[in-house]
């Protein structure tokens, strides 16, 4: 009974192992998740400052507005809204055409276009590997998608042709 209590200055008490076996997992789990909490969510704390702020902000302008002439405020505001969807309606045009897919067809058709030599030609001299097998499984097509897919489209294949009739011309 009295073992518990019973002190040495090289030995721990079992009271003493006993809390510690406990008290030691628990304090280093809330030690460590305190950190984890400090690391990963201080960036959602101020989020949440700057939309406070942004609330104010926003509150603090409109009831200054308020005490202006309300006519006369409604038909400026009439006017900035216009102007500001005006703006938006020009950013989203834009944005559309900025976003546009390339025309896939029309790059596959300029490359069936130059031709079955020309795009050989370009194959060879470039040192492409593995256009042959691609023009002996499926022709034109194959060797079309093959070059597609490698990312080589019409304007590259001509290019090198003028690249190499002008070389032709000053010699």
């Amino acid at each position: 009974m009295f073992n518990l209590f019973y002190c040495s200055a090289f030995k721990t008490s079992a009271s003493v192992q006993a809390i510690n076996n406990i008290l030691f997992p628990v304090v280093l789990f809330v030690v460590i998740f305190w950190l984890m909490c400090e690391v990963f969510l201080a960036d959602v704390a101020v989020e949440d400052n700057l939309l406070v702020v942004n609330e104010e902000f926003t509150d603090s302008i409109i009831h200054g507005q308020i005490g202006k002439d309300s006519t006369s405020q409604k038909a400026g505001n009439d006017h900035v809204l216009e102007h500001l969807l005006a703006d938006m309606a020009t950013t989203a045009d834009e944005d559309k055409n900025s976003t546009e897919l390339p025309d896939i067809d029309g790059r596959r058709q300029n490359l069936k276009a130059l031709g079955i030599r020309k795009l050989r030609d370009f194959c060879r001299n470039r040192e492409i590997k593995g256009y042959a097998a691609a023009y002996r499984q499926r022709g034109l097509d194959g060797l079309v998608e093959f070059l597609f897919a490698k990312q080589i489209y019409a304007h590259h294949v001509e290019q090198q042709f003028k690249h190499v009739d002008t070389l032709a011309r000053g010699h």
